[in-house]
């Protein structure tokens, strides 16, 4: 189990104790409104919880990557603030030393505290560093402006505009060379 920590946060692979969790972010329509209206995806957040740990857990199995729980390192037990990682479908073969699909989200109350940030941060050294990962990009709607703020902080750069999902989504990405010289550690 790979564990990350920051500052703030720890960061560990999601497992089914974080499902409750899980469910109140994928209640919280303020936050997860682009995730909510996917053709042929469940928009019953119980439902998307339980799909989006059973990707987690076997991406982890599968390629050591995933989405990581971000867990307060003062109250290490209290529900995750947040997730963050590597999207990886159950199945999907990958190469993960290419190109990693990143994504995340904040629980409600915990939004404009920086957790996500910290917590995609040391997600993208662990997948630079540890797996020499090419590249990670993101994928959001284009009215999702809190997602585009943070993968322009992140050093993200727009990349292209695709169809996919519910309709037209931006492409964000950053490549190791500039995550590197970015001075990110």
């Amino acid at each position: 189990m790979t564990v990350l920590v920051t500052e703030r946060l720890v960061l560990k692979p999601l497992h089914r104790g974080d499902l409750a969790a899980l469910r109140t972010i994928f209640a919280d329509k303020a936050h997860m409104w682009d995730l909510m209206d996917i053709p042929g995806r469940s928009n019953d957040p119980t439902e998307l919880a339980s799909y989006y740990l059973a990707r987690s857990l076997w991406s982890f199995e599968t390629y050591g990557v995933g989405m990581w729980g971000l867990h307060l390192r003062e109250s290490q037990n209290t529900p995750i603030v947040g997730y963050t990682g590597a999207i990886i479908d159950v199945g999907e073969e990958t190469d993960i030393s290419k190109d990693v699909e990143a994504g995340w989200a904040v629980a409600p109350g915990s939004a404009g505290k920086g957790y996500v940030a910290e917590g995609t941060m040391a997600a993208f050294d662990h997948l630079f560093d540890r797996h020499r990962t090419a590249r990670i990009s993101a994928v959001t709607s284009p009215d999702n402006w809190a997602s585009r703020r943070l993968m322009e902080r992140l050093g993200l750069v727009r990349e292209a505009d695709i169809t996919a999902y519910q309709g037209l989504q931006v492409v964000y990405a950053i490549d190791r060379d500039a995550w590197l010289s970015r001075g990110s550690k």
